[in-house]
């Protein structure tokens, strides 16, 4: 069983998270800044995955897939977090798939999803020895509802007609299937740069 996952938190940034928690939640009781920042990702819920590949520039294809989930406590804050995991085994297929992501910008993403309030990408620092990890939180206003069967597909269709991605049909994870995953060590090391980002997004 994995150890309780602790993002370290250094001391003057706590004002600064503290100030987002008073923006984006009201479900944060412990005063301890370093618990907080784990209950607030710890809940998240995988919803669905689709695998994705892209012709890469040395003739081998870019393989990966994403995976997408939504907070798992209600609060102020509205989001999908979308994790793309690729298989990136040279310095050369991790500066293609980044020069790709890049084009997933906020402009992108509101042609198919017009009510989208802002959003964060995030690479994750820790990764495997040929793996890229890269995390994008959409923040849709609180009020919004969102029909999940129907966003989900339009993500895809942003993801395709962006960077030129081919995708798979997206795959769910439903409550009497098999149990979604828990969220891996790597991407429990980019909660910290996930909540900067998302304070910044929200902060303009």
């Amino acid at each position: 069983m994995d150890k309780p996952h602790f993002v370290l938190v250094k001391s003057g940034q706590r004002d600064t998270y503290r100030k987002l928690y008073s923006i984006v939640s009201d479900y944060l009781p412990n005063p301890d800044v370093q618990q907080e920042l784990n209950d607030f990702f710890s809940h998240e819920q995988f919803l669905a995955f689709f695998d994705f590949h892209h012709p890469g520039s040395t003739g081998k294809t870019l393989n990966g897939l994403c995976k997408v989930a939504r907070p798992g406590k209600s609060g102020k804050i509205n989001y999908l977090c979308l994790t793309f995991i690729v298989d990136t085994p040279n310095a050369e297929a991790t500066s293609q798939i980044e020069k790709l992501f890049a084009k997933l910008d906020v402009k992108a993403f509101r042609e198919q999803l017009p009510t989208l309030q802002t959003m964060t990408s995030v690479p994750v620092s820790m990764r495997g020895a040929e793996n890229f990890i890269h995390q994008m939180d959409l923040v849709f206003p609180p009020e919004r509802s969102l029909d999940l069967r129907e966003v989900v597909p339009m993500i895809l269709f942003t993801v395709r007609k962006a960077t030129g991605l081919k995708t798979e049909s997206p795959q769910w994870w439903d409550d009497d299937a098999i149990a979604a995953p828990q969220a891996s060590a790597a991407e429990k090391s980019n909660w910290g740069n996930r909540v900067k980002a998302l304070f910044k997004a929200l902060g303009k």
